[in-house]
């Protein structure tokens, strides 16, 4: 019982926080400029970790939150309301990931490697180190549902694909997580044995 009322409750918290998204940003897009830093400041966490989703990398998902938020001083009197802003973001966060991605693609950068299957054992303790080391279009849709708290439904808007391909990318990060997991507890026991 208690645990569905947190459940509820945290469900009810972020409907009533999209809920004042939505009107900030049907206020700054009339010019209030308090509504917009109020959306901003709401919106940055979910943007920065959306845009670390796509780039596993944070100076990147920095620089494209930034990207972000620019585009958005810009385009915010466009905002028509059709979808909560949460989702809208996403959308510029995508787009802005895209873009920095083409410019760093520019500029060449010391290859990294790239068949690295379990993260080290420092950040296989860490669920961020765990998330980072999933394929890139699995790991967006598992920020966008499991860490965001967006609908299967929003998450799919947000990223322009079929609701059931969301719900398959999220269910193969859960078995790539606990993969993850038993591998790294394994390698702790012989490390164990042998130590």
């Amino acid at each position: 019982m208690t645990r569905r009322r947190a459940r509820y409750a945290g469900s009810t918290n972020r409907e009533q926080a999209d809920l004042e998204a939505d009107e900030a940003a049907r206020l700054a897009a009339h010019g209030d400029a308090d509504a917009f830093a109020r959306l901003c400041r709401g919106l940055q966490n979910d943007v920065w970790r959306y845009c670390w989703s796509l780039t596993g990398d944070r100076d990147l998902a920095d620089e494209a939150t930034q990207e972000t938020f620019l585009r958005a001083t810009s385009a915010l009197h466009r905002f028509r309301g059709d979808a909560p802003v949460r989702i809208w973001f996403v959308v510029l966060a995508r787009r802005s990931v895209g873009e920095v991605l083409r410019r760093h693609k520019r500029t060449p950068e010391p290859a990294e490697p790239t068949n690295v299957a379990v993260p080290d054992n420092t950040a296989a303790t860490d669920l961020n180190g765990l998330v980072e080391a999933l394929p890139i279009d699995v790991r967006q849709a598992f920020v966008l549902t499991q860490l965001l708290g967006f609908t299967y439904d929003d998450a799919a808007t947000a990223v322009g694909c079929p609701i059931g391909t969301i719900r398959s990318r999220v269910f193969r990060a859960r078995e790539l997580l606990v993969e993850m997991c038993q591998a790294h507890h394994s390698r702790e026991e012989v490390l164990d044995e042998n130590g």
